[in-house]
């Protein structure tokens, strides 16, 4: 590598940028000496009226994108969602604001106000139950084993940090946790763990940062949900738009309908148009 050439995209975008800079005052220098400050005026004015006309160009081709392209789904952003709007709407009116303990190392600290709670099952190890014949069940019971403990339940806490009327404008953050990673639902809920973790859009307690069933497995299988869903919907379109129940099909179906014309004979024909 030549010394002193750029190594990062970061140190390349600066010197792109620099360039610019001094490009640009290379151009404002030659027109005050060529033009004076009358040129200086009107090349500003011609500089303001590209930058308006590649602006509305943008905008335009923008549009036209946007309605040409179809909608792009996240599923996981959008099963997220479904649980903010569970668990606003299920929330205990006795829980108030979300505390992490830490340990005798690491001080409390607060999370923020609790403004939803809801409770999912874990896809954690569900394959197993169904792979379970009836002799499998009656062996794990004779253990003492119950095969449901294969399903692990998460509480989700919905918070958010900053204080009314800030909170408004602030987008609400979802914490997955075990039950028994948290104080009783009552009040101030603490969290038991050091710090916090973000993966896939969703916090969840630093000592579950490397269990991968739990974690990625559950958002694999979240968005593998998600995706058959959005695939029935496009099926029903589809059905829809086949036997002429969609309105606008039917309505481009009525507009393309066959005119009768009559014949020398006195029949009528058909007549497509």
């Amino acid at each position: 590598m030549v010394a002193g050439q750029p190594e990062t995209v970061h140190e390349k975008k600066g010197i792109i940028v620099i360039g610019v800079v001094l490009i640009v005052v290379a151009i404002v220098i030659y027109t005050l000496v060529t033009s004076g400050t009358t040129g200086l005026g009107v090349l500003i004015h011609k500089i303001l009226t590209y930058i308006i006309i590649a602006v509305i160009i943008g905008l335009i081709v923008w549009v036209v994108l946007k309605i040409l392209q179809k909608p792009k789904v996240d599923l996981v952003a959008l099963e997220k969602k479904n649980i903010i709007d569970a668990g606003i709407l299920s929330k205990p009116p006795m829980l108030k604001d979300l505390y992490v303990t830490g340990d005798k190392e690491h001080g409390e600290f607060r999370l923020g106000k609790i403004v939803g709670y809801c409770q999912i099952q874990s896809y954690k190890d569900l394959n197993k139950i169904a792979e379970l014949r009836d002799e499998d069940i009656a062996e794990l019971e004779k253990k003492g084993i119950d095969p449901s403990n294969y399903i692990i339940k998460e509480d989700c806490f919905i918070f958010k940090r900053m204080p009314w009327p800030f909170s408004i404008f602030e987008q609400p953050k979802v914490l997955r946790v075990l039950e028994d990673e948290h104080s009783q639902l009552i009040g101030d809920v603490k969290i038991y763990a050091v710090s916090l973790i973000q993966k896939y859009g969703y916090y969840w307690p630093n000592q579950a940062f490397l269990d991968v069933a739990r974690i990625d497995t559950s958002i694999i299988r979240e968005a593998w949900r998600g995706q058959i869903h959005e695939f029935l919907k496009d099926m029903v379109s589809i059905a829809k738009r086949s036997s002429g129940l969609d309105s606008d099909h039917r309505k481009s179906l009525e507009q393309r309908k066959l005119l009768k014309v009559p014949s020398p004979l006195g029949e009528t024909e058909t007549k497509q148009t």
